[in-house]
């Protein structure tokens, strides 16, 4: 028997491998060409003969020798003499006839063929085709011509995979009969042809019958056809016979075939065949390799460990065949096992990374997601692998997003990995693959999970999102994402608010869009110059003007608006509304002279005239610049070739100067005017030249506290404390307000002491008082909070608005437990002086009843409210609840009711505004009719009017 080793595991690899029914096949396109040209040579012959035929030419044409291998007898000029007489007359008689009807018929046979044969070039392959050519020629009793035979014959198989494979088989028995018409038709080519068409449709083939009803000679190819189609169907008998007879052939075996027998066996778990076809290949000294490695995943799949080891250790295993048994323990559930096997290739694991994190995939996609992540275990405890355990966590999580596995299965995975030390990058890589996706809920999660484990979340994290998130939902996403970061403790930077806020929201408005920031609990102070800054930018000077009159209190960081400031005034050339932002407050004349020397630098000239208004009016407005701004000033414009100046224009500088300014804003900035960011660099910098960090400490303290960063705050106050400096007045109150608003009650009570003792003009304001009595109702102290707000001597601060914290400390004790209290605190802070009586702060008190559904007290309530304050509070709400208590028929005389809540709110309001909160009210319960009912009645009143 011979082996040829010069192929794959030592056997050599033939044309066949190439799929003989591929269309594009070279075989099949030569035998295509071959067949459309003989058949448009036979029409064209056609019409010759048909005119000769009776033509004393005819002897003539007769002895002329017909094309060897074809069916052309002789109608082209001769190349071959020595014809035989009796083939050439059958031929001619058998494919021409002599009579009209006869040509006719074989014409149609021949336009069928041409027609059909263009189609399979062109790729088109149809069953219905197929069995049209193959009646036509069997109706016509035609003769086909070789090539063509091959061809019908190779569209048995593959070329038609929507037919089952014994319909298939049909088709072929037919074109083979045939073929078989004319024994001397039936080639080498037909028999090869016919035996990959039967591996193609799985058709049992017994060798030794096969080769025994063959009228030709067989050659290899026949032979590894008949080992394949044994393979292919899993006849272990027919396989054993036709590699018996190989071996006496001494044929060169494809060891693929056998190996995949193996394989089929294995996966039918029929592992007695498996080591019986080992020692037959033995026999027939055939490469084990891969057989013993099918056998492996075999042993895996059973749980046979034992066979298995012994396997693995008498026959070692490539890398790839190792991670294939792997899969193959985790495909059965016998992964407890994967360890074992593991061991096997720790050596080689950093030689295969890329094959192992594919695999990883592999075992994610096929819900094996336990599995991966024992593997990764096992290997991250192994000190050859654990430095590139890295690259298995990011292909595991990457493969949990992509699968949409549930968030918190994705949030523990990865939380597992954090805690065990294997990967502490595993929450951020994943955050970054969750932003790339767009996955929100998943990234807010994943969010929430880094801020337990102390790792930073930046402000730039969440951009994607608020692109997305404005894309997908509009304006309110925005919000709601805004919102998510400050409770995940987000600093919120100005570079967010600019670029990924404002250009999103509605800013028609400015103070409704910061209202809006500050219900979301973005502080004021991080809040205001971002969006005096986005108003610059976009040169819509004259809405600062509001902004700026209606919030007062927070600071203005003038040097970020330096740039913003001098483009908007080139733009607009509005004087009076850039003056009137530095003027805004008192930091900002600071950054005059800041101001006057960038627009001196500014790219697009400023003109004499134009420079002398702005100076008229910064003196109209009293605003002063030190004498050395003056100074640089004065130089810079004798600097610039743009500029003549006048000796007006030098005495506006110099009435600018103020001798007692000592600062300048062109200098080194002074901590005064250093934004959070800034003032922690400072501080670094401080502590490096060994200098007393003090005010920058105050200053930070400050800051963070008006930033609501709690965290910060206590790092300052820490350090501050741990530096024995002397704590202010004023820092203990804005620490205290800080502490109220986490929730810190025990902490902001322990500064109560020293604050209740504070000089006049250092006590704390109403505000802080309310938010105080707030946090003490959430700790259940409701009595403490009364008399908080009774007996605590706050001062009134014309600056603050204590509207809002008195409606939240009503709506959190009207949600409480003591929410009968609520009506009575309502009376206290009315007579204390905290607030004024709004529609706002009444629903705390008609939401108490109306959310226990205790309608009557609900309706006393809403009347009591019109009486008194002259508001109708959740009209609307109560409304809606009558109406549906109406159609239940669990409140009795509810018309009585309806009515009267609809006179009051007539009454308290307008009739419109009561029409138009009843045909909400019924819309909002699907009442079509009535409600149809009521908008007519109000279109008749409209009419008559």
């Amino acid at each position: 028997m011979r082996f040829d080793t010069t192929g794959h595991r030592g056997f050599r690899r033939s044309s066949v491998d190439a799929d003989p029914a591929d269309p594009a096949h070279p075989a099949n396109l030569t035998t295509m060409l071959e067949v459309e040209k003989m058949l448009q040579l036979r029409r064209y012959l056609t019409l010759i003969v048909r005119s000769q035929l009776r033509s004393p030419r005819y002897e003539t044409v007769r002895s002329h020798p017909p094309r060897h291998g074809g069916y052309v007898v002789g109608y082209v000029l001769p190349r071959h003499t020595g014809l035989r007489l009796e083939i050439c007359v059958a031929t001619c008689n058998r494919t021409y006839g002599t009579t009209a009807p006869q040509s006719s018929q074989s014409d149609v046979v021949d336009h069928k063929l041409m027609s059909f044969c263009d189609d399979i070039k062109k790729g088109r392959v149809s069953a219905d085709g197929l069995r049209e050519v193959i009646d036509l020629c069997n109706k016509n009793d035609y003769h086909l011509p070789h090539d063509t035979g091959v061809l019908l014959l190779k569209c048995c198989g593959n070329l038609l995979p929507d037919l089952e494979a014994t319909e298939r088989d049909h088709l072929a028995g037919q074109v083979w009969r045939l073929a078989k018409k004319n024994d001397k038709a039936l080639t080498l080519e037909y028999y090869n042809t016919l035996l990959g068409i039967n591996e193609e449709n799985s058709k049992f083939v017994s060798p030794k019958k096969f080769l025994t009803n063959m009228t030709v000679e067989p050659d290899e190819n026949t032979y590894r056809l008949l080992l394949n189609t044994a393979t292919k169907t899993g006849n272990s008998e027919y396989l054993w016979e036709i590699l018996s007879m190989i071996k006496d052939k001494n044929i060169a075996v494809y060891e693929e075939a056998v190996n995949a027998l193996v394989q089929n066996y294995v996966t039918n778990g029929n592992i007695a065949e498996v080591e019986r076809t080992i020692t037959l290949m033995r026999e027939a000294e055939l490469s084990t390799a891969k057989a013993y490695t099918e056998l492996a995943c075999g042993y895996a799949r059973l749980g046979d460990i034992p066979n298995l080891v012994k396997i693995l250790n008498e026959e070692p295993q490539s890398n790839t065949d190792l991670l294939r048994i792997i899969k193959a323990l985790s495909m059965s559930n016998n992964s407890r096992h994967i360890p074992v096997v593991l061991n096997f290739l720790m050596t080689s694991v950093p030689e295969i990374e890329f094959e192992i994190s594919r695999m990883i995939a592999e075992l994610v996609r096929a819900d094996q997601v336990t599995d991966a992540h024992t593997i990764i275990n096992c290997l991250a405890m192994n000190n050859v692998t654990k430095d590139i355990v890295q690259n298995f966590v990011n292909s595991f999580m990457n493969e949990l997003v992509m699968i949409n596995m549930p968030i918190d299965d994705i949030i523990k995975y990865a939380n597992d990995f954090t805690d065990s030390g294997y990967s502490q990058h595993t929450l951020t890589d994943l955050a970054d693959i969750g932003l790339k996706l767009g996955r929100e809920k998943l990234c807010l999660a994943i969010f929430q999970a880094m801020r337990s484990n102390n790792i930073e979340i930046r402000p730039h994290y969440y951009w994607p999102l608020l692109l997305r998130g404005y894309h997908d939902k509009g304006e309110a996403e925005i919000f709601s994402l805004v919102k998510s970061m400050v409770n995940e403790g987000v600093e919120i930077d100005s570079d967010t608010l600019l670029d990924y806020v404002f250009p999103y929201v509605n800013t028609a408005d400015p103070i409704t869009t910061l209202r809006k920031l500050l219900l979301n609990n973005v502080p004021g102070t991080v809040s205001f110059t971002p969006l005096l800054a986005f108003l610059l930018y976009n040169n819509r000077l004259q809405d600062l003007t509001s902004l700026c009159k209606h919030y007062t209190r927070y600071k203005v960081y003038y040097k970020e608006l330096m740039r913003p400031l001098v483009r908007a005034y080139l733009a607009t050339k509005d004087v009076k509304n850039c003056v009137m932002l530095l003027t805004a407050s008192p930091q900002g004349q600071d950054f005059a002279g800041l101001f006057l020397k960038s627009l001196l630098k500014a790219e697009y000239p400023v003109y004499i005239e134009d420079l002398q208004l702005l100076l008229e009016e910064l003196q109209k407005c009293e605003i002063k610049i030190s004498q050395e701004d003056a100074t640089v000033l004065k130089d810079r414009l004798k600097q610039n070739e743009n500029f003549n100046v006048t000796t007006k224009v030098a005495n506006l500088i110099d009435n600018l100067v103020d001798p007692n300014i000592k600062i300048s804003a062109l200098n080194r900035q002074h901590p005064k005017y250093m934004t959070t960011k800034e003032l922690t660099y400072y501080l670094m910098e401080l502590k490096s030249e060994k200098v007393s960090t003090k005010n920058v400490l105050h200053k930070l303290l400050v800051a963070y506290c008006n930033e609501n960063n709690l965290k910060r705050a206590e790092e300052i106050k820490r350090e501050y404390d741990a530096c024995q400096y002397e704590w202010t007045f004023g820092m203990r109150a804005i620490l205290f307000e800080l502490y109220l608003k986490h929730n810190k009650l025990d902490e902001a009570e322990a500064l109560l002491p020293d604050l209740q003792v504070l000089p006049a003009e250092f006590q704390i304001n109403k505000f802080k008082v309310v938010t105080y009595a707030t946090a003490l109702v959430k700790a259940n102290k409701p009595t403490k909070a009364f008399d908080v707000i009774d007996t605590f001597n706050a001062i009134d601060d014309t600056n603050v608005d204590t509207q809002a914290p008195c409606c939240t400390l009503l709506q959190t004790l009207a949600q409480s437990q003591y929410h009968a209290h609520t009506k009575d605190m309502l009376d206290l802070l009315v007579r204390k002086n905290y607030c004024q009586v709004t529609t706002e702060l009444l629903r705390p008190l008609v939401a108490v009843p109306l959310e226990r559904n205790n309608i009557l007290d609900t309706v006393d309530v809403f009347a009591e409210c019109a009486q008194k304050y002259g508001k109708a509070p959740l009209a609307l709400q109560l409304l809606t609840a009558l109406l549906e208590q109406k159609d239940s028929s669990r409140l009795q005389n509810a018309n009585n009711y309806i009515e009267q809540v609809y006179n009051i709110t007539a009454n308290t309001y307008s009739v419109k505004v009561a029409n138009t909160l009843l045909a909400i009210a019924l819309a909002t319960l699907d009442k079509t009719e009535k409600l149809q009912a009521l908008l007519e009645v109000k279109r008749e009143i409209a009419t008559a009017l």
